[in-house]
């Protein structure tokens, strides 16, 4: 599998040739990382900012609408979700503000996923959405001992070719195993965590077969401890009442 490491998205952004060149890569099968999209001590302090969100109040599921609240939710093989897994979900909607101004702080990455999916770099990014799609940023806590998601093809279409996927934490230091994995056509599987570290973003097409290993699989730690994986989805989700984009596909653990 070929990685290829940029730095500034930015500078990207507004070379038609590089995002052209960049796009097919990711087409053939090729995984980008940009490093330190957020700086590390800050990605820090969002998990410790979102720690204390859990611990302080109730999980409760929302579904994705218009005007619907920022809010967390425990996801244990939930019915709901297309795609089952162990892990705590922290979402945010560019409707609502919050404290850190996140989405200023990744609306960059969002125009970078537009342009990569040959979009607008500004589209959906309203607080309205376009076309039945909104962006949102959801954080997944993995919890060591119980943290996984499974085998799973994300949809490509007009909206997007890639979810880009920030690591907000460190393997070898925050958990000791498991992790976000590529697999190849031929069965070969790459562990992404062992490559990224907290404020790296990755970009690969979402239709390569991925998940997250159980994290420390021999670990007892309680859940409200907040220890193990955490990771950012810069998202274009499709509304709850939007029937025109497929769900996701799981392939099973």
């Amino acid at each position: 599998m070929k990685i290829i490491e940029i730095d500034n998205t930015s500078e990207i952004l507004f070379s038609r040739s590089k995002i052209e060149r960049l796009r097919n890569q990711i087409l053939d099968g090729a995984v980008v990382i940009q490093r330190e999209s957020f700086d590390p001590v800050f990605a820090r302090s969002l998990v410790g900012y979102l720690a204390d969100v859990g611990r302080s109040s109730l999980p409760n599921y929302q579904s994705i609408e218009l005007g619907a609240p920022n809010f967390h939710r425990l996801n244990k093989s939930d019915q709901r979700s297309h795609v089952k897994g162990c892990f705590h979900q922290f979402a945010f909607y560019p409707w609502n503000q919050d404290v850190f101004d996140l989405f200023e702080r990744t609306r960059v990455l969002f125009q970078f996923k537009n342009a990569l999916s040959k979009n607008d770099p500004n589209k959906y990014l309203g607080a309205a959405g376009e076309d039945g799609i909104v962006t949102r940023l959801a954080f997944q806590f993995y919890p060591s001992g119980m943290g996984y998601l499974n085998l799973h093809q994300d949809p490509v279409g007009s909206h997007q070719l890639t979810v880009p996927t920030m690591s907000l934490t460190q393997k070898g230091v925050d958990f000791q195993s498991g992790g976000a994995y590529i697999d190849e056509a031929d069965g070969h599987r790459h562990n992404l965590d062992d490559i990224m570290g907290p404020g790296d973003v990755v970009y690969f097409d979402a239709r390569l077969k991925h998940g997250v290993e159980l994290i420390d699989p021999e670990s007892e730690t309680p859940w409200t401890d907040f220890r193990g994986r955490w990771s950012l989805l810069i998202a274009t989700n499709k509304l709850a009442t939007n029937s025109n984009v497929p769900d996701a596909v799981d392939y099973g653990a």
